[in-house]
């Protein structure tokens, strides 16, 4: 089982391959997210990004080819787990390296049939499954919170972080990999 601990910086994990760009840290393998990864078409079961995410594809086009290229190397039935801080807690704000949002829609958006779906109903979402010809459906997501929020569902937490700053200081999403796309291919 091939499982990748991508932009791992210090923080390496037992059982994976750890991978970043500086070579400082000591990864298992020195690699450019942001270009073709050195590992084979649909070679790998699991990727971890735990707060690397939000630093990569300043530009459009390099965010949408990091995706293709997750979803090249990911087996179908692959795993793609994204811890990344939440958009609205001072923790995204402070670091001037962070370049992009990154939300459960957003990974989401890779899923073909939310793509069709939005297409059928006429909605004006962008159906980038569609374009970039990969299917990601988004499995799980939690928000990890500054506070105690056992008295809220999850629907009033995802409301409060939206609304007011630093009630969730992340989210962690569970995404798996479809192959081939299970409704369009480009």
């Amino acid at each position: 089982m091939l499982k990748l601990n991508l932009g791992c910086g210090y923080n390496k994990l037992d059982g994976y391959i750890n991978v970043d760009y500086d070579p400082n840290c000591s990864p298992d393998v020195v690699a450019n997210l942001e270009t073709k990864l050195p590992f084979d078409n649909s070679s790998v079961d699991e990727i971890v990004l735990n707060h690397v995410l939000e630093h990569l594809g300043q530009q459009t086009d390099v965010f949408l080819n990091i995706i293709k290229e997750f979803y090249r190397i990911l087996k179908n039935n692959g795993e793609l787990k994204i811890a990344v801080p939440h958009h609205n807690h001072e923790n995204f704000h402070h670091d001037p390296t962070h370049c992009r949002k990154i939300t459960p829609v957003t990974i989401d958006m890779f899923n073909q049939h939310r793509n069709k779906h939005t297409i059928e109903s006429g909605g004006q979402e962008t159906t980038l499954g569609y374009q970039c010809n990969v299917d990601i459906e988004v499995l799980q997501v939690a928000y990890d919170c500054d506070t105690d929020m056992s008295n809220h569902n999850m629907q009033e937490i995802i409301d409060m972080s939206n609304t007011y700053g630093n009630v969730c200081s992340q989210v962690r999403i569970n995404a798996i990999i479809h192959k081939p796309p299970r409704y369009h291919n480009c």
